[in-house]
């Protein structure tokens, strides 16, 4: 939920995911470890998954994804890395974006969010 409320790239997500492992070991996980949490989060409301290209980008447009459409899209390994621009420029791949029912969530008192400072085995 974090990458979505910042409007983060898939491939941003990645890099954030599991720090531990190689990248290309997080590349080939994602379609089958994070593309089931992702699409649960869209049939929940939560998010919404957007297309950036340089082109949308130009006349400040873009395209959601269809759900329907998103584990088949998702099973793609490349749709998780930045494309050759995409690093630099941040406007182009897929993006997850919260929804208003997911602004809604992340802003909420906190009684439905786990305590995640807690559940850090490497704070405190």
């Amino acid at each position: 939920m974090v990458n979505a409320r910042e409007h983060d790239l898939l491939s941003g997500v990645l890099y954030d995911w599991r720090t531990d492992l190689d990248f290309t070991i997080r590349l080939t996980l994602a379609p089958t470890e994070l593309a089931p949490v992702l699409i649960a989060l869209v049939d929940e409301g939560l998010v919404e998954v957007r297309r950036f290209t340089p082109e949308n980008d130009v006349v400040g447009t873009y395209e959601v994804i269809s759900p329907a459409d998103l584990p088949g899209l998702l099973a793609d390994p490349a749709v998780w890395d930045y494309s050759d621009r995409g690093w630099e420029n941040r406007d182009d791949g897929l993006a997850i974006v919260e929804t208003p029912a997911g602004q809604e969530l992340s802003r909420s008192d906190g009684s439905l969010v786990p305590n995640l400072q807690a559940s850090n085995p490497h704070l405190g």
